[in-house]
């Protein structure tokens, strides 16, 4: 496949992607030439080899294409763990699991400020190579805990504790539809007789098209609209609730209301890739290489909860839940106890987690609970906006 020249590919990258899409492009051959959006984005991400979260090019930080909050600060750590020890004083069990651990920043920052008190630290990772970072950052770093923390491969049965993830629904493989004609088309991915890869549609399934009937008559979707519909998202929150036996959720990720997703300034969907922090267009390139992502309906994650016997606790902004969690008294504190630097260097990465024209409004907390009667969390006590959904 020959690539635009946007952006200058070292040997190691030319190779992975060149390989990947020729995975791709057998896997569409061998399905009549069109694969669903989301068998590509699995693929494109999850692909043994060449994924995006499995093979070695960086993904985090200034040499990566995107930097998580986690990484931006310990602030957002802070904020967590004091979420966390209110609900463990509440007789939720000391258990933590965290599914999708990135490089390991949350895991290393939520040890190194309340580790003493947890009992076990899970980590679910279906990348290879990340659980090994995770790993070897934990034996470089906090060695004294490493008793406390174990990998999984999948979720556990009769969990007890506190489940945490960040950044994880907007990275599961959805399907893109179109509403067009009066009827509902699934948008996937083909090839041309030059294999490049290229968009294809057809008529989508009845189970697609039914759910896509429902959000059009629920937010008066119009006609030539294209946007995501995430199966895997509704299937990993049912996943979470047969799990849980008895403990919280706390899900943190950029998106929006039902109403908000599909409104009409979205007519072209929230499809976007990241590549060395540049937002692209076309995700059909480079793969393997780019973050494929879209924001989440939230909408949508309380209503799979609530239908699979989660109780629902509250949906408010990153910025309202970090600041509810009192990262502003830790801010007093550091001021006495900082440098000037070191205070102005904090100020500025609170700025960034909290700021609305950074990732203060645009990411969302949303928690749930199971079997723990527990409803008044201080990550909601002020700017709760459950009526949004």
């Amino acid at each position: 496949m020959k690539l635009p020249h946007l952006f200058s590919l070292n040997s190691d990258e030319k190779f992975i992607t060149e390989e990947l899409n020729k995975k791709i492009i057998s896997a569409i051959n061998d399905n009549n030439g069109f694969i669903p959006f989301s068998k590509y984005m699995k693929m494109a991400l999850y692909d043994p080899e060449y994924g995006y979260y499995n093979n070695l090019s960086h993904k985090f930080g200034a040499k990566g294409d995107f930097i998580t909050a986690p990484n931006i600060s310990k602030l957002f750590a802070v904020a967590i763990t004091n979420q966390i020890k209110e609900l463990c004083n509440n007789f939720i069990t000391a258990n933590i699991l965290e599914i999708g651990g990135g490089n390991g920043q949350l895991l290393l920052d939520i040890l190194s400020i309340i580790g003493h008190s947890i009992n076990k630290y899970y980590i679910l990772e279906l990348s290879g190579n990340l659980a090994q970072l995770q790993q070897q950052r934990l034996q470089e770093q906090l060695p004294q805990y490493l008793d406390k923390v174990i990998w999984l491969n999948s979720l556990p049965n009769l969990f007890n504790g506190i489940i945490l993830a960040n950044e994880v629904l907007d990275a599961q493989p959805f399907e893109r539809v179109m509403w067009e004609n009066g009827d509902i088309l699934q948008i996937g991915v083909g090839v041309d007789k030059k294999n490049d890869l290229l968009y294809k549609s057809k008529i989508a399934d009845i189970e697609l098209k039914d759910l896509a009937k429902n959000l059009q008559q629920n937010n008066n979707i119009l006609e030539s609209y294209i946007s995501e519909i995430n199966l895997n998202n509704r299937g990993f929150i049912k996943s979470l609730s047969q799990s849980l036996n008895k403990g919280a959720i706390i899900l943190i990720d950029y998106g929006y209301s039902q109403r908000e997703y599909y409104s009409l300034e979205r007519k072209n969907g929230t499809l976007r890739g990241f590549f060395r922090h540049h937002q692209l267009e076309n995700i059909l390139v480079y793969t393997g290489l780019i973050d494929v992502t879209a924001s989440v309906d939230f909408t949508a994650i309380a209503e799979v909860a609530i239908e699979n016997n989660l109780d629902f606790i509250g949906y408010t902004t990153q910025a309202n839940f970090l600041i509810n969690c009192d990262i502003l008294e830790f801010m007093e504190i550091a001021r006495t106890e900082k440098s000037d630097l070191e205070y102005l260097q904090l100020s500025n990465q609170l700025m960034k987690l909290t700021s609305p024209n950074e990732m203060g409004d645009i990411f969302k907390v949303i928690a749930f609970s199971k079997n723990f009667e527990f409803y008044d969390w201080c990550g909601f006590i002020r700017g709760n906006q459950s009526h949004l959904l």
